[in-house]
């Protein structure tokens, strides 16, 4: 399946003349790209050759990246409504795409109405939906305050969040899930949240984010998938060895090997994080030593793009993605979307860098045809 990764918010806010004013400018917050913006662009997308989409979260958050849910339930206001999120899933099916969403299973936005209630009031029915210590203190994503962690190992929260799953499949038709952070929740949430997808949909797709390079030592107890503290402890030499400011300075992708050990037999299509170095050091020879089900890319909305890399490389790069079976392409990189500085440049936002609006026109169709062009494999 190759599939085309969409930033909703720097994509397409449907409109032409916002579009170019929006092109290559970036923000801390909402730019204003929306999903009638991607029903636009839909045909645009299945002619370079694309089997699906994956949008980067939807769901009502307080964040233009959307991965602080506020309600599981309800397209963010910034980029549309449920009814105009059906009126997306039925246009791309009818010409052939499916639909992957983003879905937050670890942690939600400090400013859910859940985390608010339980954080101020002990006796919340939802105090033990999170994790708190004796001073009240809470277990977080990868210590960010801003995104507190779910506790995926309470019951009433694996129904929650099955059910929510569950909506979205039911009532529109989606065909995947790509799950942010799935290192965060318990493997026995994995196990109950996909079966309870597969159920519905025996073809349904998941496609795992396994990453773990850079995360501090010091986070381990937030990612529970290492369930047993002689697999914490092994972790941590490893994450200890590997230290890097960047994703593209880490020397290895051992600690992702180490966890895709573990989360084999669950997920058969992760996100190919070893082959995504090799991608971004040109070394091409190694992707055929790639897992045999896996989903390669050069670039995501977390990295430093790859055109910004490898510059006037990006045409040999999209070729070797075009011979994959599971191949992912960031929005942009089909016209050399790049940026203006680098991430470690920057003490703080610096991801913004890779997630500047795209940019359309007329100058950018010879571009486009030699992309679909390479990406064939013609």
């Amino acid at each position: 399946m190759k599939v085309y990764q969409i930033f909703v918010d720097r994509f397409s806010t449907n409109n032409v003349q916002k579009d170019a004013k929006l092109a290559f400018k970036t923000s801390k917050t909402w730019m204003g790209g929306n999903l009638n913006g991607i029903i636009s662009k839909l045909e645009y997308i299945k002619n370079l050759g694309f089997d699906a989409i994956w949008l980067t979260p939807i769901f009502s958050a307080s964040d233009y990246h959307g991965y602080s849910t506020m309600d599981f339930y309800s397209i963010d206001r910034h980029f549309g409504s449920n009814e105009i999120f059906k009126k997306l899933v039925n246009k791309a099916h009818s010409i052939g795409l499916k639909v992957i969403l983003d879905f937050v299973a670890n942690h939600v936005s400090y400013k859910h109405p859940f985390f608010v209630s339980a954080l101020n009031n002990k006796k919340s029915s939802y105090r033990k939906w999170f994790v708190f210590d004796s001073k009240n203190d809470y277990m977080s994503f990868l210590g960010f305050k801003g995104l507190p962690k779910l506790n995926t190992r309470n019951e009433e929260v694996v129904n929650y969040l099955i059910e929510a799953g569950l909506f979205w499949i039911n009532n529109f038709g989606i065909d995947g899930y790509r799950l942010d952070h799935a290192i965060g929740p318990s493997l026995e949430f994995w196990r109950d949240f996909t079966s309870a997808c597969k159920k519905v949909d025996k073809d349904f797709s998941f496609l795992p984010e396994i990453w773990l390079s850079g995360i501090d030592p010091k986070y381990l107890d937030t990612l529970w998938f290492l369930e047993d503290e002689t697999k914490k402890n092994a972790l941590l030499k490893i994450v200890s060895e590997n230290t890097g400011k960047t994703w593209d300075e880490f020397q290895s992708t051992d600690a992702e090997e180490f966890a895709m050990d573990i989360f084999k037999g669950l997920f058969n299509t992760p996100l190919d994080f070893s082959s995504n170095l090799s991608i971004r050091r040109m070394k091409f020879d190694l992707l055929e030593k790639r897992r045999k089900n896996g989903f390669i890319f050069a670039d995501n909305h977390d990295m430093q793009r790859i055109s910004w890399l490898i510059p006037g490389k990006t045409d040999l790069v999209v070729k070797e993605l075009g011979k994959a079976e599971n191949s992912i392409v960031y929005y942009g990189t089909e016209i050399g979307l790049s940026q203006k500085r680098d991430f470690t440049k920057l003490k703080s936002f610096s991801d913004t860098e890779c997630r500047r609006f795209m940019v359309w026109g007329k100058g950018n169709t010879s571009k486009i045809r030699k992309f679909k062009y390479n990406f064939l494999g013609n």
